[in-house]
């Protein structure tokens, strides 16, 4: 049965239960008002009764009685109503004949069959009630049935006829505007019934649509509330490796996803390679080096190209994604792009063994997870970046202070001892027992060393050797800069001395002045002992003559 069938019925069962209810309602009153009103009703009847009669009114009101106040079904409840109704007209025309009280019991019987029960109950009592003053009257006119009291004038059939026109008439005109009251009354219950059907169904419809929009801003907070915990989790990540696992281990763990991987664009830009995944499929996956090509392989490598995300379910042609032999649970996927200033950095893969599991306010949430994730893989690469360009200007500058040293040196090492005797400078004596060394050490590489001898069997504790350590540290910062002052300085003698030159050498207007000029200046430079100014092609004569020199240990 379709479901419009039984609102229909439904509304039908409601009107009829609603219809007599009213009946037992209305009936209620009514007979407490007969009650009320019967013994100043049948007082004239009782007046001029046998004591038989009497009786049996007497009778007859008990029954009326018990019947307002018994709890006895209504039918049982309308029929005494009804039966001393008619009973009390029957007696009152037999008695009285037609001019007497006899109409209003009649006609009060006939309504209340038309108010207390429907089609045809009431037609066959107002049949009766009818068709019983008309065979009255043709027996009294047959003179087979005379009325009861003497003092009662004899009716002729004009009287009979005319008596009895006018019950039908009266009779029919009042059945007839009580079942139209009664038929427009039960109209307007039917309205209102419908309308409290219709009322009741929006509400339960208002209700329904409530429960769902509470269902889903529930499951929305909770998304949120997982992707702020993810966020807060992968914040403080700076390894790359460890990040791309713990996003996707906390993606499955917080939303209940089947497996979540992430995927990451390789240098060219052609393939997209599974970095990360939770699930024991994906894992298999990344050790055989999954990856898939940029536009043309699956809903990853169409999200990569398009840089949108995109659903796909295991049914149509979506489902020719899901035969992966790693993942045969899969029965929905969403793929999300990693992008940061319009550059897709790789794309976060969610999968779910439940179909159609992903609606448009996932999408909204996990791709603001996606971007969160992304901007944190960004930091985290600009992160290792900068640590390689660290260190390596670590090492460059380790290198270059180390060739400085050297060339300060130049292989004679400078050694200070300080004794009871004073401070001297000697050569680097054998380190004795009981001697703490420290390496003095700038930008990690050493220079030299501080060695300390303490008196007698006297040691070293964890707190002198912390105070040498904090010496040698400072000690060799500031040699350091004495190195650098002591080059800088001489960096500007040298400018100094090349700009002198280059003075007198403009001034000099002959060549043989100028290079006669230069030797002499040359020579006045610190450990120059012989300087040499030529012009021309070297000749093999000239060449041994300044090797012999170099070896005899003179600078040129």
């Amino acid at each position: 049965m379709s479901e419009s069938g039984t609102n229909t019925n439904r509304t039908d069962r409601n009107a009829a239960m609603e219809h007599n209810q009213w009946h037992s309602r209305t009936l209620a009153p009514l007979l407490w008002i007969a009650c009320f009103m019967a013994p100043f009703m049948l007082a004239p009847i009782i007046r001029d009764a046998t004591l038989s009669e009497r009786v049996i009114i007497a009778i007859l009101y008990v029954m009326l009685l018990m019947s307002a106040i018994a709890p006895v079904p209504y039918k049982l409840k309308a029929g005494s109503l009804l039966l001393l109704g008619y009973l009390a007209g029957l007696y009152t025309l037999i008695n009285l004949g037609p001019w007497s009280n006899s109409a209003i019991f009649f006609l009060a019987t006939c309504i209340l069959a038309v108010l207390l029960f429907d089609q045809p109950t009431d037609i066959w009592i107002t049949s009766i009630s009818l068709g019983t003053i008309a065979g009255i009257g043709l027996l009294n006119l047959l003179n087979l049935l005379k009325p009861l009291s003497a003092e009662v004038p004899v009716t002729d059939s004009l009287g009979w006829v005319t008596y009895t026109a006018n019950m039908i008439a009266l009779t029919v005109m009042l059945i007839w505007a009580v079942r139209t009251f009664k038929r427009e009354l039960q109209a307007v219950a039917n309205q209102l019934s419908d309308s409290l059907t219709l009322i009741k169904k929006d509400r339960d419809d208002l209700e329904r649509k409530v429960n769902e929009r509470t269902v889903g801003l529930t499951r929305k907070t909770d998304q949120l509330r997982a992707a702020s915990y993810i966020a807060r989790q992968t914040a403080e990540v700076q390894n790359l490796s460890a990040l791309l696992e713990t996003v996707a281990n906390l993606v499955t763990d917080q939303f209940g996803f089947y497996h979540t991987g992430i995927f990451l664009m390789n240098e060219t830009g052609d393939d997209v390679v599974l970095q990360a995944a939770s699930s024991e499929g994906g894992h298999r996956m990344i050790e055989r080096g999954h990856a898939l090509a940029v536009g043309t392989q699956g809903i990853v490598g169409y999200v990569v190209a398009q840089k949108k995300p995109r659903i796909a379910l295991d049914v149509g042609t979506d489902a020719v994604f899901f035969n992966n032999p790693d993942l045969p649970m899969t029965r929905s996927e969403l793929a999300l792009p990693l992008l940061v200033r319009n550059k897709v950095l790789g794309i976060l893969d969610i999968q779910s063994n439940q179909p159609q599991a992903f609606t448009m306010d996932d999408i909204d949430v996990l791709q603001t997870l996606a971007d969160q994730v992304a901007v944190a893989i960004e930091n985290t690469r600009l992160l290792d970046e900068s640590q390689a360009a660290l260190s390596q200007l670590e090492a460059l500058t380790g290198v270059r202070t180390r060739e400085a040293w050297r060339q300060k040196l130049r292989g004679k090492n400078r050694v200070f001892t300080y004794t009871p005797l004073g401070l001297r400078a000697e050569k680097l004596s054998q380190p004795r027992e009981k001697t703490v060394t420290v390496p003095l050490t700038l930008r990690g590489q050493k220079i030299g060393n501080i060695s300390i001898a303490r008196k007698g069997d006297a040691e070293i504790n964890k707190s002198d050797e912390d105070l040498i350590a904090e010496v040698a540290s400072q000690a060799g910062l500031a040699i350091d800069n004495i190195r650098l002052l002591e080059d800088a300085t001489q960096r500007a003698r040298q400018e100094q001395i090349v700009g002198n030159l280059a003075a007198r050498f403009s001034q000099s207007l002959d060549i043989d002045t100028l290079l006669q000029t230069a030797a002499r200046e040359l020579a006045q430079l610190p450990d120059v002992s012989e300087v040499s100014v030529f012009i021309g092609k070297e000749t093999n004569e000239t060449s041994t003559r300044q090797n012999d020199r170099r070896n005899s240990g003179q600078h040129e």
